[in-house]
């Protein structure tokens, strides 16, 4: 079978050296596949727009993800005969290399990277103190979901004629944080594309550290998607005690205080 060609997008100048030798690499991997990019996102629980960003040098991809990619492909260059252009060991490392932040002047390739060099670049006398910088949260990754587990809910709360904020349960979320993840759950759930719904809230609940999640389930509630935000937080029981903990505290400081007794039934359920 002749091998299918791939045209790729011309790298930014903005791309760190390291990370750009990261995508090269991936590229380099992705060419012993003759199926499309959709078809592959699909096997490794990544949206396509995803891993297209992967491949173009916009974020780096978690580890999980860079290994089952390379599995994926492996097999494949296996049945076709087509030689690995690298081993996942040096795959990693690769990443490892993209995430790092040398100094203010560079720009990390995911929000992981909060590693930076161990000593700190010469300061000139009279210039100013370096500032601080706030990261946006992290966006979630994909995974296939399993099934529902029916947890009860509190009663409702009977409606009060006075403004959201004046009632007794407000959530206090950043302005920033409506994510266009949630206009695409909210279409898929419209659409009737459950699977593609039950993977972003598996992969929101499952991936996603503590204040996010907290985020995820107030923007969800925020717009009418009151299953999906308890689908989330029945997910999220499945992680270690220590992450239920740590959600249980973000959604407690947000005045989430149902979502907080859900989180915890649910948590029992599952021990």
């Amino acid at each position: 079978m002749p091998k299918r060609s791939h045209r790729w997008k011309e790298l930014r100048s903005s791309v760190p050296p390291a990370q750009r030798a990261f995508v090269l690499r991936l590229r380099e991997l992705r060419e012993v596949s003759d199926r499309t990019q959709a078809q592959i996102a699909e096997d490794v629980y990544l949206a396509p727009t995803s891993l297209s960003n992967h491949f173009n040098g916009g974020r780096v991809p978690e580890a999980e993800h860079v290994k089952k990619l390379y599995k994926i492909l492996r097999d494949e260059a296996a049945t076709s005969s087509r030689p690995m252009p690298c081993s996942l060991h040096s795959l990693l490392e690769l990443r490892d290399k993209a995430l790092v932040k040398h100094c203010d002047c560079c720009r990390a390739g995911s929000p992981e990277a909060g590693v930076s060099s161990s000593e700190p670049p010469p300061m000139v006398a009279g210039s100013p103190a370096a500032k601080s910088v706030r990261r946006r949260p992290r966006r979630p990754r994909v995974r296939m979901s399993t099934p529902r587990h029916s947890i009860p809910r509190a009663p409702a709360q009977a409606k009060v004629p006075v403004p959201l904020q004046e009632g007794d349960r407000h959530l206090t979320t950043p302005a920033d944080a409506a994510w266009p993840e949630i206009r695409t759950l909210a279409d898929n759930l419209s659409a009737g594309r459950s699977r593609d719904a039950d993977i972003m809230m598996w992969s929101a609940a499952t991936t996603l550290p503590a204040r996010d999640v907290q985020v995820f389930v107030a923007r969800c509630r925020a717009v009418g998607l009151e299953e999906a935000a308890d689908q989330v937080i029945t997910n999220a029981a499945r992680r270690d005690a220590q992450a239920v903990l740590n959600i249980a505290s973000a959604l407690h400081d947000s005045e989430q205080y149902a979502d907080v007794g859900l989180l915890l039934a649910a948590a029992a359920q599952e021990d």
